[in-house]
């Protein structure tokens, strides 16, 4: 007895201890109770005040880190969900990014997080701001209520990303002082707010616009060597960029350092290259052999459209054996489209036609490649514009007639008035494809034609005197005739 009462006696101590160290107050700190101890995750930032700059566009903004939540014993997997509110709000709406499971860290680049401040939480742009963010940690398949982390709130500025879209205007540019045809520049892959447009520049001058269509806004040259200023208003300067030597040009424009490089190319190593080849209409007879045709708006771009036969081919400098030669890097490549080098003498590489049939070929003698696309010509074409006799009602534009005797050569015989035209290959849609000038408005005489995907640059021909004209074009050399009867 003795020995089971020392026993009652030690539970019931050790039963009222824990009251007993509550009810100390700070003098005694327990550990968490291991079951409970992660039930609520803990999040944390890497930074509390974000002032985005679109130049460090790529570079993390914030990293968010949380500990593992609680499962409450179910043995069912923790799902984690982001959950953002503007500042000051309740969380009444919140703006959800689900992360899944394990997931325990999500970092967002400048550029990640300024779209989603701007789009999705409506901050203002160039404007201080706050944001709340909290994680929601709840348990799949449960009808246990979700965990809430404690709530951290950041200070955000984002800003008003750059245009994504650049033109060319002026009298400088390929098609001049019309804002709707403005030449277009390539935004770079990379950085989206670099732009680059490698062509000819005439004489004159040039700026900058972000919408065809509009003079406004616009990037006019700045104060200082390659600087621009973003113009978007009437009142304010309209200084431009002027070129005094006409030529190839490459601009290199950043809109976010407000900075433009005008370099002048120098020009390809010829203006002039033949094709030669068992699968060519001229064969190996290098005296003879089929001219390249040279872009006239990048003369880097050398084109060569014809019915070819099975057989190989290359491209010559000069009507001489002894010339350097265009050739693939090596023999009969697979692809339609193959790395070029320029040599003279062995190897002796050659491209190869399998499959005899009509091709257009465009070698870039600055990029050395070379690409090979079979044409299957379009059995319709139609010629639209304020100078043909539907105008320029899509849906219904004036036909024109197959030559019966080659599947390529379409004609039209007719009259014509002063105004413009193109030829659709459909019609209702005037965002199909198009046959069009190389540039805006040329001389008649001018044969060059070409196939453009979209209808973009939206190049036209013009009548300047009405009449009656016939109309022959080859779709596959993209050759034009127009002549008054």
């Amino acid at each position: 007895m003795r020995r089971a009462g020392r026993t009652l006696r030690t539970l019931f101590f050790t039963s009222m201890l824990p009251a007993a160290l509550v009810s100390c107050g700070d003098d005694l700190t327990l550990a968490p109770d291991p079951a409970t101890r992660d039930r609520v995750p803990v999040l944390a930032a890497s930074a509390s005040t974000l002032k985005l700059e679109q130049a460090a566009f790529n570079a993390t903004a914030v990293e968010f880190t949380w500990a593992p939540g609680s499962n409450h014993g179910t043995n069912a997997a923790i799902e984690y969900t982001l959950e953002f509110d503007r500042g000051g709000g309740s969380f009444a709406a919140p703006v959800a990014v689900p992360m899944g499971r394990g997931v325990y860290a999500r970092a967002y680049t400048v550029a990640e997080l300024n779209d989603f401040l701007t789009t999705r939480l409506k901050l203002v742009p160039d404007a201080a701001g706050s944001v709340q963010v909290r994680v929601k940690s709840a348990t799949a398949g449960s009808s246990v209520a979700p965990d809430y982390s404690n709530v951290l709130t950041l200070a955000a500025t984002p800003y008003r990303p750059v245009s994504s879209t650049l033109y060319l205007l002026g009298s400088a540019a390929p098609n001049g002082w019309d804002a709707g045809k403005a030449a277009a520049l390539k935004r770079d892959s990379v950085v989206p707010f670099v732009f680059t447009y490698q062509g000819t520049l005439a004489a004159g001058e040039f700026k900058l616009i972000t919408t065809l269509g509009q003079f406004l806004p616009s990037y006019n040259r700045g104060a200082g060597a390659g600087k621009l200023v973003y113009r978007t208003d009437d009142a304010q300067p309209d200084e431009k960029f002027t070129v005094t030597e006409p030529g190839a040009y490459k601009l290199t424009v950043n809109l976010v350092a407000l900075t433009v490089a005008v370099e002048k190319q120098a020009g390809p190593a010829y203006s002039q290259l033949w094709i030669v080849g068992d699968a060519t209409p001229k064969g190996w007879d290098i005296d003879n052999a089929a001219a390249l045709r040279q872009d006239p708006n990048d003369p880097f771009l050398f084109e060569f459209n014809e019915v070819l036969k099975a057989g190989e081919f290359k491209i010559a400098t000069a009507r001489s054996w002894d010339a350097p030669f265009y050739r693939p890097t090596q023999n009969r490549p697979a692809g339609s489209e193959t790395d070029v080098q320029l040599s003279a003498g062995d190897p002796d590489h050659k491209w190869y036609i399998a499959e005899p049939g009509a091709y257009k070929i465009t070698l870039d003698t600055r990029s050395l490649r070379l690409s090979i696309r079979k044409f299957t010509p379009y059995p319709r074409l139609w010629i639209v514009g304020d100078a043909t006799p539907s105008g320029w009602n899509i849906d219904n534009p004036t036909p024109m007639q197959a030559d019966a005797a080659n599947p390529y050569v379409f004609t039209y015989s007719g009259p014509l008035k002063a105004g413009e035209f193109k030829f659709p290959v459909a019609t209702g849609d005037w965002g199909t494809d198009f046959f069009m000038p190389a540039v805006n408005a040329p001389e008649l005489t001018d044969t060059y034609v070409r196939l453009v995907v979209g209808g973009q640059p939206d190049h036209k021909w013009k009548i300047t005197e009405a009449g009656t004209y016939r109309i022959t074009l080859d779709q596959l050399r993209e050759t034009i005739r127009i002549e008054k009867q």
